[in-house]
């Protein structure tokens, strides 16, 4: 037989050719064939190799095609594109700084090529060499100023480094070359909301969905600072638009669900956090979430595991160690939680202040003769119901000065242990040092078992003209039905007054409103109301004491009523604060207190109907 010549060889330019069109094709691996075929042929034909490292990085064997670019190199080491190509084969390869040397080698050998200089930047950063790279696309910005993708690059540089305003103008120079830019219309909302200006940025981002309205991003952003507006129907719309357009993103997935926690829809909350957790646990923030979406459902146990795997993963996170502290002490652990809840301090939104001045903290030991100072902080049940414990402190110390709320002065001056009243904002009397009133539990070392005044610690001065109550022969009931807005739990612990219309319809009482405020304008049909009367909380207390019994939720109202000794019946949500504990009637706090609590998250009926019950067996027995 005679044997068969040798195919002639493939022109490098045929082959370039036959590639690309395999590579259009989406025929990786032929095309690879045909360029290292081709190649091995003619080994200085830089284009074929710059094709196949292209098609290797294609095929994610980025090492191949830095090895394919380095043999180049030999035959043509003043080929900047060859460079470029090795660069961005170890930058893919996780190997940035040999990558940062061939691009600096790069963009030198041609400073006409924008990519080098791009990706050396991009390789500094992740080297976690912000300032270099930073420098690298200044220099840049000012050789290629009409180069869109460079203001997004420094932008986002300066973004990371902090510098949001030359962020911002960055921005907008991207987008006065590249106006329709969805993606530099959102960046432009990032930069503005890290500047506090969050109308402006909703803007961009409403901006950025009316070019992509597919954007998940955008959506997602949006969502965030509609909420920080406090726009949550608006913010939820979007939030669950980012979701469902990107239901595998972590990011869009935590974002609706840490919303749903805030806006108390807990059980679908959970769904989402759940998968975050699973997709990304490390993410401290989404085992936080779930930790306070399961408690409001009632799963402690699981709940606490995500508490503390959040404090696992991140231990300088105030949340964590806060939510911590509500799931301990709502248990009854207050040892522990008295000790986490020190944590509040740390929240980036806590509201209240430190007023402490030079003088040192109280850590709790006696100091005999010395003044000590009592801060109120938070809501004013906070103070009502943790003034009780200035006894305690004065028998350790000489004398104690109570620095509260201006409504309270007169109120709390008249509990045992305080020597001196002053309102926030006086100047505070010489003193030796101060602490907090919650924090006292901790120094005390408090527990459901050791409560003082439980009896009852307050009284209530006679009642001044215009508050005193006429005697009529029935019974006396007053009503209180949402409590403060600036407690994170009242959406969930306050209810439709329409309820206690419904509750006394029929009854032979005599009903008292306690609500004040803009909730009084709904009260149902009473024959006294406070607001607008009283004073203070002195002159509240005077009118509690006439009545023969006080129902309401979760207020100010109720821990007075408690703290006087009046009976009072106090309604809960399923998921309380974490001072009504779980799973009881009554309270260590306050003994003439009864707890009447949800079954189900959100079911006031059912309260209501117990309560009915109640009342209807207490008129009977009184009469």
């Amino acid at each position: 037989m005679t044997a068969q010549p040798p195919a002639p060889p493939t022109a490098p330019a045929d082959a370039l050719a036959e590639a690309r069109a395999l590579r259009a094709r989406g025929a990786l691996h032929r095309a690879r064939e045909v360029l290292e075929t081709a190649l091995a042929q003619a080994p200085a034909q830089t284009s074929v190799a710059l094709e196949l490292g292209q098609v290797l990085l294609e095929l994610k064997r980025p090492m191949e095609a830095a090895a394919v670019f380095e043999r180049q190199i030999a035959h043509a080491p003043g080929e900047a594109t060859l460079r470029l190509g090795l660069g961005t084969a170890l930058l893919e390869a996780g190997e940035p700084g040999r990558a940062a040397a061939v691009l600096l080698k790069a963009s030198r050998l041609d400073p006409a090529l924008l990519a080098p200089r791009l990706l050396l930047a991009r390789a500094l950063t992740v080297l976690g060499r912000g300032a270099e790279a930073l420098s690298v696309l200044e220099q840049t910005a000012a050789a290629f100023p009409d180069a869109a993708e460079v203001w997004a690059q420094l932008g986002a540089a300066q973004r990371a480094l902090q510098r949001h305003a030359a962020a911002e103008a960055s921005f907008r120079r991207q987008l006065a070359l590249s106006p329709d830019d969805a993606h530099a219309l959102n960046n432009l909302g990032v930069a503005l909301r890290a500047q506090g200006r969050l109308a402006a940025a909703a803007e961009a981002y409403r901006a950025a969905l009316a070019r992509a309205p597919g954007l998940a991003l955008a959506h997602a952003n949006l969502g965030n600072a509609l909420d920080a507006l406090g726009e949550t129907a608006a913010a939820e719309t979007h939030l669950r638009a980012a979701a469902e357009l990107a239901p595998a993103s972590a990011d869009a997935r935590y974002n609706l669900g840490a919303h749903l926690v805030r806006t108390e829809q807990a059980d679908e909350a959970v769904a989402h956090l759940r998968f975050v957790a699973a997709a990304a646990p490390e993410r401290w923030d989404a085992w936080t979430n779930l930790g306070v979406a399961l408690t409001a459902l009632g799963e402690t146990e699981e709940a606490e595991r995500c508490c503390r795997r959040a404090i696992a993963l991140r231990p300088d996170a105030p949340e964590a160690h806060y939510n911590l502290a509500w799931l301990l002490l709502l248990t009854g652990r207050w040892t522990e939680g008295w000790r986490e809840y020190e944590w509040r301090w740390q929240l980036p939104h806590f509201s209240s202040i430190r007023r402490h001045g030079a003088v040192p903290a109280w850590d709790g030991t006696p100091r005999p003769g010395a003044t000590i100072v009592l801060h109120a902080e938070q809501g004013l049940g906070d103070a009502i119901q943790f003034a009780r414990l200035a006894a305690a402190v004065r028998e350790r110390c000489g004398r104690v000065i109570l620095d509260c709320h201006p409504g309270l002065t007169t109120l709390l001056g008249m509990v045992a242990g305080v020597d001196t009243v002053v309102a926030f904002g006086t100047a505070l009397p010489p003193h030796d040092a101060h602490a907090y009133l919650p924090g006292l539990a901790r120094l005390l070392g408090l527990t459901p078992e050791s409560v003082p005044g439980a009896a009852g610690y307050l009284r209530a001065p006679a009642p001044r003209a215009g508050l005193r109550l006429a005697p009529t022969g029935r019974r006396r009931v007053g009503i209180v039905w949402v409590g403060s807005p600036d407690n994170k739990i009242d959406r969930r612990r306050s209810c439709d007054p329409a309820l206690f219309a419904e509750l006394l319809r029929d009854l032979d009482v005599e009903a008292v409103s306690l609500q004040t405020g803009a909730a009084a304008a709904h009260a149902p049909p009473t024959t006294f109301a406070i607001n607008g009367v009283v004073q203070d909380w002195a002159d509240t207390a005077a009118v509690v004491a006439q009545l023969d019994l006080v129902i309401g939720v979760d207020t100010g109202v109720m821990h007075l009523t408690g703290a006087l000794g009046r009976p009072g019946w106090l309604l809960l949500p399923f998921s309380p604060d974490f001072r009504w504990l779980l799973g009881r009637a009554d309270t260590p706090w306050y003994r003439s207190i009864r707890l009447f609590r949800q079954p189900r998250p959100g079911d006031w009926p059912a309260v209501f109907a117990a309560v009915r019950a109640a009342l209807t067996d207490w008129l009977r027995t009184a009469s």
